[in-house]
């Protein structure tokens, strides 16, 4: 199964135009070495500790935007050629779709390589460790091109330009199923989620999404506020929005922290728990993860809290 799904009617394009965010941060060597770290911690086989090294069959269904972004000469990501704001291909094996009475989808977080099998790979340790926890629905995995960029930031703020621009993609093909959808969001993959759910929320779609879940969110702790960037969005389209934290997490604390001079939402929870969405809830797993690459992994993270919400 290989489609390729174009642009929502009534939809818009994102913003592809620099945003000037990056400016003084590329500058900062002591920033950039920073993020050279949370780059190196952050792939999916790797990230900040282990998910276990699980392969996953060649072909493992994913929702896929690889290559649907490029980098510019002046360090802005833009669209290639033939793709919208809102299209994706389907890849893989999806025979069981049919079937399914309910779609999990698995978004992982920054420099997963899918020459790696990085996507494909995180995405199916998440379904083993979903299965072996009672929860049996259709598994898919959702790549994106979160390894474009370079510089001393490693690429850090194109991704999250990326990650942004792909929640139209994702809202798009959540659109496009009639089967209830949970989302899952590794790190970077959070804002990939926050997108989504905002554009869904543009769209007057707020039945779309059963859950959604963080799991070492690397967004900003105040981004899931009411009065912030996605806190109407989580209160509006998500039947329930669970977000899993590590207070220990060495790459939200140091990395993400100096990188972005704020703390994520996987550190510490929400900023201001007065001014929560009501379906929002914080998941203290200090101490059961490990690492914060192994919030997914089976019998070493917090997957069967994951699924006692459901």
């Amino acid at each position: 199964m290989n489609r390729s799904h174009e642009s929502r009617a009534g939809s818009t394009d994102n913003d592809q135009s620099a945003t000037g965010r990056r400016g003084f941060l590329r500058g900062a060597a002591t920033v950039g070495t920073t993020l050279v770290g949370f780059g190196a911690a952050t792939g999916t086989a790797a990230a900040g500790g282990s998910d276990g090294d699980y392969e996953a069959p060649h072909d493992y269904p994913l929702i896929s935007t690889r290559d649907h972004y490029a980098i510019n000469w002046y360090g802005d990501p833009y669209l290639t050629d033939g793709h919208t704001a809102t299209d994706y291909d389907t890849v893989g094996d999806w025979d069981k779709y049919d079937d399914a009475t309910e779609i999990c989808v698995f978004v992982h977080g920054w420099n997963a390589d899918d020459g790696n099998d990085d996507d494909i790979d995180s995405a199916y340790t998440c379904e083993l460790a979903l299965d072996q926890n009672g929860y049996d629905a259709f598994n898919v995995g959702f790549s994106w091109d979160s390894d474009k960029g370079g510089g001393i930031d490693q690429g850090w703020y194109e991704a999250k330009e990326i990650a942004r621009n792909n929640g139209p993609k994702l809202a798009n093909w959540i659109t496009d199923t009639d089967r209830p959808v949970r989302l899952i969001g590794h790190s970077l993959g959070a804002r990939v989620v926050g997108s989504a759910l905002e554009t869904l929320n543009e769209w007057g779609r707020h039945d779309a999404v059963r859950s959604a879940t963080l799991l070492g969110g690397a967004i900003d702790d105040e981004d899931v506020e009411l009065d912030d960037e996605y806190g109407t969005d989580i209160r509006d389209v998500a039947g329930q929005f669970d977000n899993y934290y590590k207070t220990d997490d060495d790459v939200l604390a140091w990395a993400y922290s100096l990188g972005e001079f704020n703390s994520a939402v996987g550190r510490y929870g929400i900023q201001d728990e007065a001014d929560a969405p009501a379906n929002y809830e914080d998941h203290d797993v200090t101490d059961v993860v490990p690492d914060h690459g192994s919030y997914y992994e089976p019998g070493d993270g917090c997957i069967p809290q994951v699924v006692s919400e459901f």
